[in-house]
C-alpha cells in the first residue's frame, strides 16, 4: 500500500521508526491522525506530520525509537497518544 492523497498513511501499512524499529501496522486513519496497531501493546495515535515517507506498504516515521515515547505523550494531544476519536 502507498500513501493516499494528502499524506495520509494507508490502512495495513507497516510502521517503522526512523531508526528501523518495527512498531506495528496502520489500523485506522481519521483526519490528520492514524492509529498504530502495536502487537502486544496498547494501540496509539500519531499525527500524519510524523510520517517521513511511505512506499510499498511501509510507513517510516520522522521519530526514532527513543523519541517515540515523548511524541506519544507530548505535543498536540488531539494527534498523539492513546485517545479515542
Amino acid at each position: 500500500m502507498t500513501m493516499a492523497s494528502g499524506g495520509v498513511p494507508a490502512v495495513g501499512a507497516e510502521v517503522t521508526t526512523a531508526d528501523g524499529d518495527k512498531l506495528g501496522t496502520v489500523k485506522e486513519v481519521i483526519g490528520s491522525c492514524f492509529k498504530v496497531d502495536a502487537p502486544m501493546r496498547p494501540d496509539y495515535w500519531l499525527g500524519t506530520d510524523t510520517v517521513a515517507s511511505s512506499a510499498a506498504g511501509a510507513v517510516r516515521l520522522t521519530l526514532t525509537k527513543d523519541g517515540l515515547g515523548e511524541a506519544k505523550e507530548e505535543g498536540r494531544r488531539e494527534h498523539r497518544g492513546v485517545h479515542a476519536h
